[in-house]
C-alpha cells in the first residue's frame, strides 16, 4: 500500500493546532500591548494568560511532532519505534493541556475580580477558580502519573511496567470536563449580573456584557470533547483519540483567545477614535467640579485628562474650598486594577450631588453622596460603581 493511500487523520490535527495557536498568540500579543502601552496596568491576570499561551504552544508542538510519527494513523500501519515516539508526544500533551487550562481559568477569574466590587460576587469567583484549579490539578497528576515507570506509557510494546485502569483516567477526565463546563458558564453569566444594574446606558451594557463573557466559549469545546472520551479504551489509540486531541486544542485556543479579547476594549476604543475622529467631548469624561453657588457639578476639561483618560473615566471631583481633589486613576484599566490609595468621600457633606446639567452632560452616570457607607464612587473599566475613589498621587502634584 502506497503512502498516499494509508488513512491519515494527522493533517486535521496539524491544521487545528496551527490555527488556534496563531489566534491565541495574536490575541495575547494584543492584550500585552493594551496593558503595557495603552493603559499601563499589567497585572497577574496577564501573566497567567501568557503562561497559558506558553503551555498551549507546548501542546501544539507535541501534537504536530506526534503526527510526524503516527498520531492520526492506524497503529497496525506503524512500526514499534514510530508507535513509541508518537505515544511519547501524546503523553507530553497531557501536562501541557492541564497547565494551559489551569492558567487560563485563573487569568479569567483574576480579570473578573478586577471589575467586581460586591463581596458575594467576588466569593463566587474565588469558589469557581478554586474548583477548576483543584480538578485541573487532580487531572494533571492522575494523567501524568498513570503509569509506573512514567516511560511505560509509550514503551508498552518494548518495556515493562504497569498503568492504572483506563476507566480511572476516563472518569477523572469526565469529572474535570463537567467542572470546567460549569465554571465556564458561571464566568460567562456573572458579567450579566455585574453590569445590568449599573447606572449606565442600556446600549453600553449590551456592548459590555458579551465582551466580559467571552471566556465562556471554551465550554463548547469541553462539551463536544466529552463525547469522545470513551475512545481512550480503543486498542487503536493513535487513530481513535485524535478527536480528543483536536477538541482539547480547540478548548485551549478558545479560552486563551476569548479571555484575551475581553481585555481589548481600550484598543477597540482607540481604533474607533482614529477611524471616526471621535473625541471624549460630550461623553461625561471630563474632570468635574461643583461651583460654590450651585447645586450641580460641571465638567472642566484639562490637558492631563485628554492625554490619559478614556471614555467613562471620572478623573476628579472637586468643590470650591477643598484642600485636595479626589482623583481617580489615570485610566479605566488602572482604576480597575485598584492602583492608588482609596479614600471614601466624606459622609458629612451630604449636599454633594451630581445631576444632569443638560442633555449633553452626565448622560451615563450619577454621583450621590449620602449617609450609607457604600455610597462612594469608583469607575472600573468604564463602569460606574458605588465604592471608593482614589486620592491624587504625588506624581500629579
Amino acid at each position: 500500500m502506497s503512502e498516499q493511500t494509508i488513512p491519515n487523520r494527522g493533517p486535521q490535527l496539524v491544521a487545528v493546532c496551527s490555527t488556534f495557536a496563531s489566534l491565541a498568540f495574536a490575541s495575547v500579543l494584543l492584550r500585552v500591548y493594551v496593558r503595557v502601552r495603552l493603559v499601563r496596568a499589567f497585572g497577574w491576570d496577564d501573566a497567567f494568560m501568557i503562561t497559558a499561551l506558553l503551555f498551549q504552544l507546548m501542546f501544539t508542538v507535541s501534537a504536530i511532532m506526534g503526527v510526524q510519527y503516527g498520531t492520526g494513523r492506524h497503529m497496525s500501519m506503524l512500526n514499534p519505534p514510530e508507535i513509541e515516539t508518537a505515544l511519547m508526544y501524546w503523553y507530553l500533551c497531557y501536562p501541557a493541556y492541564c497547565m494551559a487550562m489551569i492558567a487560563a481559568k485563573i487569568s479569567v477569574g483574576l480579570f473578573l475580580l478586577r471589575v467586581t466590587v460586591q463581596p458575594h460576587y467576588r466569593r463566587i469567583i474565588y469558589i469557581v477558580m478554586g474548583a477548576t484549579v483543584a480538578t485541573g490539578l487532580v487531572f494533571f497528576f492522575v494523567s501524568v502519573l498513570q503509569c509506573h515507570p512514567v516511560s511505560y506509557f509509550w514503551q508498552k510494546f518494548t518495556g515493562s511496567g504497569k498503568c492504572v485502569n483506563i476507566d480511572i483516567i476516563i472518569g477523572v477526565a469526565f469529572a474535570y470536563s463537567g467542572v470546567a463546563s460549569v465554571c465556564d458558564f458561571t464566568f460567562g453569566l456573572l458579567p450579566i449580573f455585574l453590569v445590568w444594574n449599573l447606572n449606565m446606558a442600556k446600549n453600553q451594557k449590551l456592548m459590555l456584557i458579551p465582551i466580559l463573557s467571552m471566556a465562556c466559549v471554551a465550554s463548547v469545546a469541553v462539551t463536544v470533547r466529552m463525547g469522545y472520551l470513551m475512545k481512550f479504551k480503543s486498542p487503536d489509540f493513535l487513530w481513535d483519540t485524535l478527536d480528543v486531541a483536536v477538541w482539547s486544542d480547540i478548548e485551549q485556543g478558545l479560552a486563551i483567545t476569548a479571555g484575551s479579547l475581553a481585555t481589548l476594549r481600550p484598543l477597540y476604543r482607540d481604533i474607533t477614535k482614529r477611524l471616526l475622529g471621535w473625541t471624549d467631548a460630550g461623553t461625561g469624561t471630563f474632570p468635574t467640579e461643583r461651583k460654590a453657588d450651585s447645586r450641580k457639578w460641571y465638567r472642566t476639561p484639562s490637558v492631563d485628562h485628554h492625554k490619559k483618560s478614556g471614555p467613562f473615566s471620572l478623573v476628579s471631583i472637586t468643590r470650591a474650598g477643598d484642600e485636595e481633589p479626589r482623583r481617580s486613576a489615570e485610566s479605566d484599566e488602572e482604576f480597575a486594577a485598584r492602583i492608588g490609595r482609596p479614600a471614601p468621600l466624606p459622609k458629612s457633606r451630604n449636599d454633594l450631588v451630581a445631576a444632569n446639567e443638560d442633555s449633553k452632560g452626565f448622560n451615563s452616570w450619577r454621583i450621590q453622596v449620602g449617609d450609607r457607607s457604600d455610597e462612594d464612587l469608583t469607575v472600573a473599566r468604564g463602569i460606574t460603581r458605588q465604592t471608593d475613589v482614589f486620592l491624587e498621587s504625588s506624581k500629579h502634584h
